[in-house]
């Protein structure tokens, strides 16, 4: 009944595709017996409009959606110009000639979403042109098999494209770039006005929009000075030193606002350095998706939802770094004792840590990767801590620039910051009655902040084998370069490793929390990966950005 290739979409298959059908116009090019219409019209697609070649499938979906036609190489773009969305699993044979008429006839602000077979988009040399639209308006990823346990099996790696194409002409097409008043408009624990969100929106719409008052400017020159012999003037903008098309700005400014909202978000504090390698490939790609409201709020939604799963491998990276191969890092329990699951010590050491002149290494990053999951843990704010860097650098400034001023200014500015009685406003008159240029007070002041935390040394350097306060832990350092810590709180310690032997599937005697020495049993309360000293730190970021009206 069905030709050789008639392949049915599994549901599954069309879950991986992550469609945003909801109150979307949509068009199925190639509908076969619907299995895609079914599925758009459960996520709650407002149309669906189809095309299929086949007479006996075509009356199959002639009951399901409007169809427009056989043949969708016989479409136009006045056809689908009302279209939001266009979902395809065209023939494999000749997917790519599918998909780029698709894209060529799509309306302005339609995305087309299609499946193939991964050679068409691995084998460049054959299919140049889909591979630079990919480029140019899109991204790809490789699903594998995913139709081995379909109805009919493909037996190839199958393909998933995604094209936008830009808005760049009319002015009403802008209207989908923010959400209705009533989404707007949510109350309760939901994200509230989406004030700054908007405002970003906005002025990447605006930009965008000021490339049309060329064509007046130009239509006026022409007015103006036709009966002189002048025409065809063309008026051109340039950025960085090209000349840029209209769509060509939408393009570099759409990637731009992505990138301004994602350090917005300053995820960096949140995450270890490989959960981090992660989210940069995920911001490369999200990039090349329209910078609408509605984007922008899917995309938080995946990073909120997907919190606890990046808090987990982040607590498993940073532990099984500084135990997996040290021996003297692991804390020993009966039952931990294999590769998989070590706990980490109330002391650890840390090699290659400082060099030359107590400038410190890269290896600085474990530490501050341990101090980003102690803060998820304990509900502290990675902001009051900072980087281990932090603290080296403000010494090393305090005393690279008080030696410059004389000496009885630097005696008065030490004695002070030895003083636990002294205040910001008494270091701000004492350097009001110094020789100290006004260039430098706002430097004083943050070393002083930094010191009141972590404790003022009185020294040019910090000294070799002596203890120092920081954030979660004591430090010292020796001349070979290695640095040994230990937990300031042993609270802090049990918390940490009692998340991580849930996440490893061991069990933490209550005999080791420092709480109590004989506990009585209690309920069950479930995991301790859930967090419930504090609301999420990020969650509160981020809902600050989407309502802030600064």
């Amino acid at each position: 009944m069905f030709d050789k290739e008639f392949y049915p979409t599994p549901r599954h298959v069309l879950d991986l595709m992550n469609l945003d059908c909801n109150n979307k116009t949509i068009l199925e090019p190639s509908a076969g017996k619907g299995d895609i219409i079914d599925y758009v019209k459960s996520q709650r697609a407002s149309e669906v409009y189809a095309y299929e070649k086949n007479d006996d499938l075509r009356k199959i979906i002639s009951d399901k959606c409007t169809v427009l036609g056989s043949d969708f190489f016989n479409s136009s773009a006045e056809d689908v110009s009302h279209i939001d969305l266009i979902v395809m699993n065209p023939p494999f044979s000749n997917a790519d000639k599918h998909i780029l008429h698709a894209f060529k006839i799509a309306p302005e602000g339609c995305e087309v979403v299609a499946l193939c077979n991964y050679e068409t988009i691995s084998k460049e040399y054959y299919y140049r042109e889909l591979r630079m639209v990919i480029k140019d308006y899109g991204d790809y990823e490789n699903l594998g098999d995913c139709f081995k346990k379909a109805e009919r099996k493909t037996g190839v790696e199958i393909g998933l494209i995604k094209l936008f194409k830009p808005v760049v002409s009319d002015t009403n097409k802008f209207e989908g770039f923010f959400m209705d008043q009533d989404e707007e408009e949510e109350t309760g624990e939901g994200i509230m006005q989406y004030n700054e969100i908007r405002s970003i929106v906005n002025r990447y719409v605006g930009a965008v929009k000021v490339f049309d008052k060329l064509d007046i400017l130009k239509d006026e020159i022409a007015l103006l000075t036709r009966d002189f012999g002048f025409s065809d003037f063309a008026l051109k903008v340039g950025y960085r030193d090209e000349v840029a098309t209209k769509e060509q700005f939408a393009r570099s400014l759409q990637r731009k606002c992505w990138g301004h909202v994602f350090n917005k978000m300053n995820l960096n504090k949140f995450v270890t350095k490989g959960v981090m390698r992660d989210i940069n490939a995920f911001i490369e790609k999200q990039k090349k998706y329209p910078f609408t409201m509605r984007n922008v709020y899917r995309m938080i939604e995946i990073i909120i939802g997907t919190r606890q799963q990046t808090y987990n491998r982040a607590l498993e990276e940073v532990v099984d770094n500084f135990t997996k191969y040290t021996h003297e890092n692991r804390y020993g329990i009966e039952g931990w004792k294999t590769n998989s699951g070590h706990m980490l010590n109330k002391k650890f050491i840390v090699n290659r840590m400082v060099g030359e002149y107590q400038y410190l290494h890269g290896n600085t990053s474990d530490i501050d990767d341990l101090t980003k999951v102690l803060c998820f843990i304990t509900g502290k704010n990675y902001d009051d801590i900072g980087s281990i860097h932090t603290i080296f650098r403000k010494y090393q400034f305090f005393y690279e620039r008080i030696w410059n001023f004389k000496i009885e200014n630097q005696i008065k500015i030490i004695n002070l910051f030895q003083n636990e009685d002294a205040t910001q406003e008494s270091l701000k008159e004492l350097l009001e009655k110094t020789d100290i240029s006004t260039y430098y007070h706002s430097d004083f002041i943050s070393c002083f902040k930094e010191f009141k935390k972590h404790g003022f040394v009185y020294s040019e350097t910090f000294k070799t084998n002596t203890w120092y306060k920081w954030g979660f832990f004591e430090f010292k350092f020796f001349l070979k370069g290695t640095m040994h810590l230990k937990f300031r709180k042993e609270k802090d310690w049990y918390q940490l490793n009692k998340a991580y032997g849930e996440l490893k599937g061991f069990t933490l005697a209550d005999k080791y929390s420092p709480k109590t020495k004989n506990p009585k049993p209690r309920k069950k309360s479930g995991s301790s990966t859930k967090i419930t000293k504090a609301k999420s730190e990020l969650s509160n970021q981020l809902f600050e950005l989407f309502t802030s009206s600064n």
